[in-house]
């Protein structure tokens, strides 16, 4: 329990009292959760990070409030506002309790066993194509370890939700956070249709020709870029018949006969090698996408995050 405190404190006289009989314990948790809603807004966003249900948020900052005897937050029924003296001590108590958030994870960080768990955040192409082969290597190599990965393209809080490590793809660099990043894989990607498209098409033979082909998309596409040896040489831009985040469901749609789809080599190997999907344009790329591992800034890293990042480098060199 993160900053807790022992539910019986000894007394002079060899006695015991509860928290309730004595003015100096604390719970931390509740000086956590008043931090987390100043952050979050809200005490429904606050329990949504922390894992907890609003009405314990809430009891968990009353109960602080009538331990300090100051009211910290005025409710209403449409927002929460800080009051002067809650602002006043979440900038005083919100960089001590990230100070010992790092304290405990480098006291565990000492320790050189890969053991415990595992949590990782990670988009579904990233889990299947890379981190997968890593996964099962580091637990064969490691039994005491177990893992738990969670598919999201959201990067996490790492911290308040918990976990140790996440991957992130993107086609650009990350913008600056306090996270640490370590780039771990670049994915190349090429252009795909179904062989029945090309052919009442007719194959393209220069980028321009497919600006009048339907696209299979991901949600921010405008564009495409086409690279020759690495260097972008033309940019098209898309008229999206579909637009998904899912690389299988755009892999599918392009198989379908939807339209042209950028996808990554490495994910569409099967379906080349079955006659699903043709290459359009092999003699062009797309600029690569990127996949990072982040993890918390913090002095040391934790054996089990150090081992994953080795395996996963292993296997994708």
């Amino acid at each position: 329990m993160p900053f807790g405190v022992s539910s019986n404190v000894a007394t002079t006289d060899g006695m015991s009292m509860t928290p309730e009989d004595s003015e100096d314990a604390m719970d931390w948790r509740d000086w956590e959760n008043f931090c987390r809603v100043v952050e979050a807004g809200s005490f429904t966003a606050a329990g949504s990070k922390a894992g907890l249900p609003k009405s314990s948020v809430s009891a968990s900052v009353t109960r602080l409030e009538r331990q300090i005897g100051v009211r910290l937050l005025e409710r209403t029924t449409r927002r929460v506002r800080v009051t002067e003296a809650g602002e006043v001590l979440y900038a005083r108590s919100s960089p001590l309790l990230s100070a010992l958030r790092d304290v405990a994870a480098d006291a565990k960080s000492t320790t050189p066993e890969v053991r415990g768990t595992l949590r990782i955040s990670a988009p579904y192409e990233s889990g299947w194509l890379h981190l997968s082969p890593a996964l099962a290597e580091l637990l064969r190599k490691y039994p005491d370890l177990r893992v738990e990965i969670d598919e999201s393209r959201v990067v996490p809080d790492l911290v308040e939700q918990g976990y140790d490590v996440a991957f992130v793809r993107t086609t650009t660099q990350l913008p600056g956070s306090s996270m640490v990043s370590r780039r771990v894989v670049a994915m190349d990607r090429a252009f795909y249709a179904s062989a029945a498209l090309c052919k009442a098409r007719g194959f393209p033979e220069w980028p321009q020709d497919l600006e009048a082909w339907p696209a299979i998309a991901e949600p921010d596409d405008q564009f495409w870029e086409f690279c020759k040896d690495g260097k972008e040489v033309e940019r098209v831009c898309v008229q999206p018949r579909m637009r998904t985040s899912n690389g299988e469901m755009r892999a599918r749609a392009a198989i379908d006969g939807l339209g042209v789809a950028r996808c990554a080599s490495s994910f569409v190997e099967t379906y080349l090698r079955r006659g699903e999907l043709v290459r359009v344009l092999p003699s062009f790329t797309s600029t690569p996408s990127r996949i990072y591992a982040l993890t918390p800034a913090r002095r040391l890293m934790p054996p089990k995050v150090r081992a994953l990042l080795d395996a996963v480098g292993s296997v994708n060199e």
